[in-house]
């Protein structure tokens, strides 16, 4: 991939003009278009209500977010926070590609994943930073492949 950048003074001061070039409109184009589209929505801070205050967490920081009833928790680098919500309210909010859901109570950050392990049932299970393990349920195992490209 070449990477080019050229000044144009006919544009505004806030305004980005992207161009891409390639042989054919392969997937990695299209999958490369479909990032650049979705790159305006991207938030790299999850605002978080804990413990009568709001903590302004890096996406990076991010292992793991469970839920459990109306429960999320949500597993960082540092330290863990507990705060109220849906999981599909989260992964909205999140909308980021390096987040994949693994069950249905749970997303996983996979700059984080260490490895996997086969479990019971065709589950598996996975190794996060800090320890964390969780399941990965067989019904989001595809998705989560895919997002790996294994």
């Amino acid at each position: 991939m070449e990477i080019n950048f050229h000044q144009n003074k006919n544009l505004s001061e806030h305004e980005i003009k992207v161009q891409v070039s390639a042989k054919h409109l392969s997937p990695d184009v299209l999958s490369f278009l479909n990032h650049l589209e979705h790159f305006e929505n991207h938030f790299s801070i999850l605002p978080i209500n804990a413990d009568d205050r709001t903590v302004l967490l890096s996406l990076d920081d991010v292992i793991t977010i469970e839920v459990l009833k109306n429960k999320l928790t949500i597993y960082a680098v540092k330290q863990n926070y507990e705060t109220h919500g849906q999981l599909k309210q989260m992964i909205a909010k999140i909308n980021d590609d390096r987040f994949v859901q693994i069950s249905k109570n749970s997303i996983i950050n996979i700059d984080h994943l260490n490895y996997m392990e086969a479990a019971f049932s065709g589950n598996m299970t996975a190794f996060l930073d800090r320890g964390v393990k969780t399941n990965v349920s067989r019904k989001y195992l595809p998705k989560l492949k895919e997002k790996l490209k294994i």
